[in-house]
């Protein structure tokens, strides 16, 4: 596994993959128990967040599946929308502060 710069970890412009493959890292090097109390205590800490920023990733990818309902006279898909009851709280709070 690659160690993804403490650079490049630190922007906010991380994609999922770097994101996951960084949380990766960090949650193998906790299990290890090679790091020292301070390491271990920043490393959750980078963990919680690049949780978040996963979960980020994967809400947003969400919110742009269309759900394939049919197929027209031409033989080309028929989409719409998630419904709003197939969305989290958390997404439906999000739309609903904008």
């Amino acid at each position: 596994m690659t160690k993804i710069s403490a650079d490049k970890k630190e922007k906010k412009d991380l994609t999922f993959e770097e994101s996951f493959e960084r949380l990766q890292y960090v949650v193998n090097t906790l299990e290890s128990g090679q790091a020292s109390l301070d390491n271990s205590l920043k490393l959750y800490e980078e963990g919680i967040s690049l949780i978040r920023k996963c979960h980020e990733h994967l809400a947003g990818a969400r919110r742009k599946i269309e759900l394939i309902t049919g197929i027209n006279a031409n033989g080309e898909p028929i989409t719409e929308p998630l419904k709003e009851e197939e969305r989290s709280l958390e997404e439906r709070s999000e739309t609903k502060g904008r």
